[in-house]
C-alpha cells in the first residue's frame, strides 16, 4: 500500500516500477499465502474486521491527499518520508489488528 502511495508522487518513470513493483509484491504475497495456507483471505470480510478495512482506507486516502498537495519535490522533502513511515507503520499494525480479529471471529463461528 505504501508503495502505491508513493507511486502517486514520483516521476512517472520511477512510478511505473514502482507500480509494478507493488503489483508483483502483492501477487507473490497471495501465492505464498495460498501456497502456505492453501488458501488467501482477502481483507475485505464481512464481520467486525470492516471498521478495520475502514481505517485502512481512510489512512491511505489521507496521505494520497498529502503526497499529492503538500510537496512541490517529495523525494527532497523528508516529510515525504515521514508520510511514507507512517502509512507502512500504520498499514502494518491495522494489518495485524485485522488478523487478530479475523482470527477471533473464526474461532467464535461469527463468520
Amino acid at each position: 500500500m505504501t508503495l502505491m502511495v508513493a507511486a502517486v508522487a514520483l516521476p512517472r518513470d520511477v512510478a511505473a516500477v514502482v507500480f509494478v513493483t507493488a503489483m508483483v509484491l502483492m501477487l507473490l504475497i497471495v501465492r505464498d499465502d495460498k501456497k502456505r495456507h492453501g488458501m488467501f483471505v482477502s481483507g475485505y470480510q464481512r464481520g467486525r474486521t470492516v471498521w478495520i478495512v475502514a481505517a485502512i482506507i481512510v489512512l491511505n486516502l489521507s496521505a494520497l491527499v498529502i503526497v499529492l498537495t503538500q510537496f512541490e519535490d517529495p523525494t527532497d522533502d523528508p516529510w515525504f518520508w515521514v508520510t511514507l513511515s507512517i502509512v507502512a507503520l500504520g498499514t502494518s499494525g491495522l494489518s495485524w489488528i485485522w488478523e487478530r480479529v479475523y482470527r477471533a471471529d473464526v474461532r467464535e463461528g461469527k463468520l
